[in-house]
């Protein structure tokens, strides 16, 4: 039997959604950058990995890469996935703890309520490739020495007014605060009249030109725990009886399908989004054979060795 999670773990990479057909799919969420205050390490961004057994509608992705990598048939490629999947429900039925390596666990709880434990071992997202954790350098908290009062003797103090004087101090300190403050506010208001001035002729008008930044496809914020609502204002073509879909990208947000479109309209191909299952796929172009899907399908790798795109079957 093929060790299918390798090329599940592969997708990933790539992908924000691989289904495995009957059983569920793997979906990964974009993490930021956090700081552990407890174990004070700062952890670079990331892909958590999901898993949603709603997302069991077999969308071609992992069998075609599959096929293409072992060298088999569709139908075979389709045969090993099932193998693969049936030997992990029973294992896990026995009570086992199934391992996916580098990818996840499955397993059941007390209530036979099957759970996934995703695993740590790596970082899916393709952006934050060499960047590791950070483990922040302790920082010494000083404190401070208790200083011991000194003896203070006590000193009689002479008085240095008598009440006869500290009358007449107080009649005549309000009498030369006046005369002292009248010059001052005729100075002042005149030096603020005049920079008043000089504030209205220097102003000038300064303007910001706005560009407009070029939509980047960003990953989903939340899991995807449910069936996602399409969008009143969304238009998008439903799957056709016997079409052969070539698809680019399957996503679970229909903005990052959106800008995927346009990048493949662009390029001078007839993309469009169909609502696939759970997802939002977005397909190169359409056909009527499967013959003439896979002959599109090498033009499409001839003129760019790194693209990757799998047949939809409707």
């Amino acid at each position: 039997m093929l060790e299918v999670s390798k090329y599940i773990k592969d997708l990933l990479f790539i992908h924000d959604c691989v289904i495995l057909p009957g059983f569920g799919g793997f979906v990964a969420n974009y993490k930021p950058a956090h700081i552990n205050n407890s174990l004070n390490i700062v952890s670079p961004p990331s892909k958590t990995i999901g898993f949603n057994r709603n997302l069991s509608k077999n969308d071609g992705l992992l069998i075609n890469r599959l096929a293409e990598s072992e060298n088999l048939s569709y139908s075979e490629a389709t045969k090993s996935v099932q193998f693969f999947t049936e030997d992990i429900r029973v294992r896990i039925q026995r009570g086992e703890r199934v391992v996916l390596n580098q990818v996840g666990c499955f397993y059941n709880d007390r209530r036979h309520n099957m759970l996934f434990e995703p695993s740590k071992e790596l970082n899916f997202l393709v952006d934050a490739f060499g960047m590791e954790q950070i483990e922040l350098p302790q920082l010494s908290v000083f404190t401070e020495e208790k200083v011991h009062p000194a003896i203070i003797s006590q000193v009689k103090v002479r008085s240095l007014f008598t009440t006869k004087r500290l009358w007449y101090a107080a009649a005549t300190i309000p009498f030369l605060l006046t005369i002292a403050l009248l010059p001052m506010n005729t100075e002042r208001s005149f030096m603020g009249n005049e920079a008043s001035l000089g504030l209205l002729e220097g102003k000038k008008e300064i303007t910001e030109k706005i560009v407009p930044l070029k939509p980047v496809i960003s990953p989903p914020e939340e899991m995807v725990r449910f069936e996602p609502k399409l969008r009143k204002e969304a238009k998008l073509d439903d799957l056709q009886e016997g079409k052969f879909y070539l698809i680019s990208g399957s996503f679970t947000s229909i903005e990052n399908a959106e800008i995927l479109k346009q990048e493949l309209i662009s390029k001078s191909y007839p993309a469009v989004i169909i609502k696939n299952k759970n997802l939002y796929s977005v397909a190169i172009n359409q056909f009527e054979k499967r013959t003439d899907a896979d002959h599109f399908k090498k033009q499409v790798i001839a003129k760019n060795s790194k693209a990757f795109c799998w047949i939809l079957e409707k």
